[in-house]
């Protein structure tokens, strides 16, 4: 039985298991780039948010049954989604930008992106931790409730299948929170950004070399 902790528990095997994610953030990515000089960044970036909330959405009905596949799927999604809205977004600030700022507009911009994921992740996992320890059943062990390694272990050394099985449907139910409370907001953000943002683009159609890592190497 294939679970979120069994993907994510050891550095090697996240490094592995995100492969997916990580080709469709490149897919996505530079496809967005191309699509961006076509249609402009009002039409590609709500495109990307929506396929990022589909991916949030196939990821919250990951069951505990769900193999590597289904979730390699949604992952790929996911990159896919970040690719199409974020490359896009970041070449269209820097375009901008008069040429003689454009080092110090990518400097900030890789700076808001940073801040904004460390508080994205602090946030969420506050969110995770609550929600899987609240939908530990009564009497459980403290230390079951601190985490779901605490709690696999502890499972593990006394032989509790019970609690066991109890941390892990509270894990995928917070984990199942947390990406729906991701795909509301993406869905949001591509409302906003297909209202609010202009339709042309920055200085009629031109685009600034982009100073994101996804395509630097080209």
């Amino acid at each position: 039985m294939l679970l979120f902790e069994s993907y994510f528990q050891n550095a090697f095997g996240t490094g592995v298991r995100v492969i997916p994610m990580v080709a469709g953030l490149m897919l996505g990515g530079l496809t967005g780039e191309r699509l961006t000089a076509r249609l402009g960044l009002r039409v590609v970036m709500p495109t990307g948010l929506v396929v990022l909330a589909a991916g949030f959405g196939l990821g919250a009905t990951t069951s505990m049954s769900s193999g590597y596949g289904f979730v390699a799927a949604w992952l790929a999604v996911l990159g896919a989604g970040v690719g199409l809205a974020m490359v896009p977004a970041m070449d269209g600030v820097l375009a901008t930008l008069p040429e003689e700022r454009s080092g110090s507009g990518s400097a900030t911009l890789q700076t808001v992106r940073q801040v904004g994921g460390a508080l994205g992740v602090a946030g969420l996992g506050s969110v995770l931790s609550a929600a899987y320890a609240s939908g530990l059943p009564e009497g459980v062990p403290e230390a079951a409730g601190d985490s779901i390694t605490a709690a696999v272990t502890l499972a593990a050394r006394t032989g509790n299948a019970a609690l066991l099985d109890a941390a892990r449907q509270a894990f995928l139910s917070g984990m199942d929170l947390v990406l729906l409370v991701c795909g509301a907001a993406s869905v949001l953000a591509a409302v906003l950004v297909a209202v609010f943002l202009p339709g042309s683009t920055a200085e009629d159609g031109k685009t600034a070399e982009s100073g994101h890592e996804l395509t630097t190497a080209r």
